[in-house]
């Protein structure tokens, strides 16, 4: 069973939940669901493991319950593993032959809530994300998102060398899928899951950012 085959059946989770919107891949995550002013994300996986309980304690910056969405595996639940979910106040869903399963609830996660991570991860929402599928790899799928994110990475990369460059310049060099480019360019470059790549500073008003990698230059 591969990741994007337990989409369909999670979404339907969370909307029996109460979501009044579900999506998929919002920045780092596989699918994220809305519940008034609470963020529900599941990190789903075709097997239990090490990965995706890291992935999940990252997305309780960004939400108030957090699930991992794994096949239906015989044997019961490894008791550490457990512990370390409960612990953590991670939920573990079952996926088997469409229907899900709780076999472990989520619990609410303050962290969330107290640093305002739910409330960024809201502000990247775009309209077509509630087309896209939770689990495809990278690659698979192109969205608008992610090639936007391609043509400046690869602005600061090959034009720009690793220099310095004001949002001014990313913009006018740069085409774009935002209705309002420069705040939303602005935020989603100083967002967690760009900052392997990219970073920022504020030279008196202005704002600039840079490619991190080889190549640089003051």
């Amino acid at each position: 069973m591969k990741e994007s085959e337990l989409y369909e059946p999670v979404k339907q989770f969370l909307l029996d939940k109460g979501c009044s919107e579900v999506y998929g891949e919002v920045g780092i995550y596989d699918v994220l669901g809305i519940q008034g002013a609470v963020n529900i994300i599941v990190e789903m996986k075709t097997t239990l493991n090490f990965k995706v309980i890291d992935q999940a304690l990252r997305a309780m910056h960004s939400a108030q319950y957090v699930y991992i969405a794994v096949p239906y595996r015989k044997g019961g639940l490894p008791r550490s593993v457990d512990m370390i979910l409960r612990q953590n106040k991670i939920g573990l869903l079952y996926v088997r032959e469409g229907v899900v399963t709780v076999e472990v609830p989520a619990r609410f996660n303050h962290l969330a809530t107290k640093k305002k991570g739910h409330l960024s991860l809201r502000k990247i929402i775009r309209p077509f994300q509630h087309e896209l599928v939770g689990g495809v790899k990278s690659g698979e799928s192109k969205t608008d998102y992610s090639n936007t994110i391609d043509i400046i990475r690869s602005y600061l990369r090959y034009s720009r060398r690793g220099r310095w460059t004001t949002i001014e310049d990313i913009l006018e060099n740069c085409e774009t899928h935002y209705a309002t480019p420069r705040p939303s360019v602005m935020a989603t470059l100083r967002e967690k899951w760009n900052e392997d790549w990219v970073e920022s500073r504020k030279v008196g008003r202005k704002v600039e950012f840079r490619y991190k990698g080889d190549d640089k230059h003051a």
